[in-house]
């Protein structure tokens, strides 16, 4: 009788996305530095960078439900999402598109290829609007700033622009995409597929590379009768009281 050896389980080469938990801090490159960079180093000045990150983790899913998202393929990690409840985002409010609505979910940061990022986008709003979000916000880099989501993703994925403002010489956009009926949002995700590719959206892109070849956010809110209050800052007015 032949020796009969047990099979090896092959890698699975399906992208899978999981849910970022504390344990998975230290293997998702990137990520430390983001969550420093939105919560402003919150904590204890003794903690390692992964313990602090981690705890900060940790936090977020107690208290929102979710710290972020990442996807990865046999192994590799392909891009990693973050976004919570703005509360958990301090540094949100140095950027001058505010205020942030209060009902609103706040994508911090989304990084990897085109395929990565839409599929972790498309898994975001679909398990928000399963709890019954119905908006979500980010404020994006024109210019492919490190750490912030570049703004020409979210036009191009169906986001509108909210207002733009001018932080130390950087332009930047408040963006917002609203989450209606289940089927909506279905559309919205079905929308995201298929797009043309766009350049790699790595940790360091030139400035101007991703905000290259789109309409710039602040002609579009020109276009729908947006105003200057001053200091660059373009908003859409309100709309008229019944």
């Amino acid at each position: 009788m032949k020796n009969r050896h047990p099979r090896l389980k092959a890698p699975s080469f399906v992208p899978a996305i999981s849910e970022i938990t504390p344990d998975d801090v230290g293997r998702v490159a990137g990520l430390e530095a983001v969550m420093l960079h939105w919560t402003l180093g919150c904590g204890s000045s003794e903690s390692s960078v992964e313990s602090l990150v981690s705890e900060r983790v940790r936090r977020m899913r107690e208290d929102f439900g979710s710290a972020g998202l990442f996807v990865e393929r046999g192994g590799e990690v392909l891009g990693f999402l973050v976004y919570g409840s703005k509360l958990h985002f301090p540094k949100a409010d140095e950027y001058p598109v505010g205020p942030l609505d209060d009902d609103a979910v706040l994508l911090a940061y989304v990084e990897g290829d085109f395929r990565a990022c839409r599929r972790l986008l498309v898994r975001m709003l679909r398990d928000l609007r399963q709890r019954g979000v119905s908006k979500v916000e980010a404020i994006s880099s024109d210019v492919g700033a490190s750490r912030h989501v570049p703004t020409r993703l979210l036009m191009e994925s169906g986001w509108r622009p909210v207002r733009s403002g001018v932080l130390r010489g950087r332009p930047y956009t408040l963006a917002r995409t609203d989450l209606g009926s289940a089927v909506e949002v279905g559309e919205l995700a079905r929308g995201l597929i298929g797009r043309v590719k766009l350049p790699k959206l790595g940790r360091s892109p030139s400035p101007g590379a991703i905000a290259a070849d789109f309409k710039n956010p602040r002609e579009i809110l020109r276009e729908s009768g947006g105003r200057e209050s001053g200091a660059g800052v373009f908003s859409i007015p309100s709309p008229p009281s019944s």
